[in-house]
């Protein structure tokens, strides 16, 4: 049998090993191909997963596993447009597949084309309406445009169909914590952490429901267990930060903002809560200092807001307009 075409160079086997790449060969089908592709993409070897899926397709166009396997690879590797190109053409063979549309709604996501990703969501969901992974997606969706009343229901619905989706469980908490809800955010996400005790993400919004809650000390725990998971998360050591400072800590949270501001210069309310440790501290020209800095910064924002304000305004798209004044006037009193 000849051997595959796009023979890597440096491996010579696509990532599989001498006496199984053979057997791949001499095998030939398409269901194995995928295999081992698969095999390849969860761990995170995409390049040569993405070889294997392509000699799926070589002898089968359009083999649905394998443009499914395609898919996923791009998503990993953020090739976001050729992920959903692969899932349209499975979706024109099989209008109804679930996975294609998951697959596709996860890439309209990463574009910031929520309202498409909603759709499709809702196509799946016409499909499968006992889809855990497609309503936990619509909420997601729906919390990005602001809708968290809708978020979290679908976010609950989830929850109902799988008790133990850790994901639905934190995207329940981040709806809870944007509608203020901060008792029943930390119940949310507690059930997160009985499922997996060391989902980072989880970890931090549960500190920041008790930041609203006004919990600093036991924040400062979530933010430093978040950190042991996501060591150098600028989301950590800003939340981290802002929870020392309210604990009297200023030194520490110095400390910890300074590391983000040298990482991000361009975070505003990290320079704020420095301007404003550092005059807690008596440090007064550096307080002064970082608070121009954040100054400059906003100024930039306050613009920009301005002008979107003002074309959404005369687009006639008047809640649009309203949020970008609402954010000015929020960088303002802040």
């Amino acid at each position: 049998m000849d051997e595959p075409s796009g023979i890597l160079q440096e491996t010579g086997t696509h990532g599989t090993s001498p006496g199984r790449y053979q057997y791949l060969l001499r095998d030939g089908s398409e269901a194995s191909f995928v295999a081992e592709g698969t095999r390849l993409s969860r761990k995170n070897r995409q390049e040569e997963a993405l070889f294997w899926f392509e000699q799926a397709l070589q002898k089968r166009p359009d083999y649905p596993p394998a443009l499914l396997g395609k898919a996923f690879a791009f998503g990993k590797m953020g090739r976001y447009d050729e992920e959903i190109r692969c899932c349209d053409r499975v979706l024109a063979e099989e209008p109804g597949s679930v996975d294609a549309l998951l697959e596709k709604a996860y890439a309209l996501g990463k574009l910031g084309r929520f309202a498409e990703k909603i759709a499709c969501c809702d196509q799946a969901l016409d499909a499968s309406p006992a889809s855990a992974e497609a309503w936990n997606s619509k909420g997601q969706a729906l919390g990005m445009l602001g809708r968290f009343e809708e978020e979290l229901a679908c976010c609950t619905r989830a929850t109902d169909l799988r008790p133990r989706y850790i994901g639905a469980w934190v995207n329940a908490g981040h709806a809870h914590i944007q509608l203020k809800n901060y008792p029943e955010a930390v119940q949310a996400l507690n059930r997160a952490i009985q499922v997996y005790p060391r989902y980072a993400a989880a970890w931090v919004n549960k500190g920041i429901a008790l930041c609203g809650l006004h919990e600093y000390h036991a924040a400062v725990e979530c933010f430093e267990t978040a950190g042991q998971e996501s060591p150098g998360s600028r989301r950590v050591l800003y939340w981290k930060g802002l929870a020392l400072s309210r604990t009297g800590r200023y030194q520490e949270a110095v400390t910890c903002l300074s590391t983000l501001v040298s990482r991000d210069p361009g975070y505003a309310d990290a320079w704020v809560i420095l301007s404003n440790c550092h005059f807690m501290l008596g440090n007064l020209d550096e307080s002064v200092r970082y608070f121009m800095t954040a100054y400059g910064i906003d100024k930039n924002d306050i613009r920009d807001l301005v002008k979107k304000g003002i074309i959404s305004w005369r687009q006639g798209n008047s809640p649009e307009a309203l949020r970008c004044m609402s954010g000015v006037f929020g960088i303002l009193l802040r």
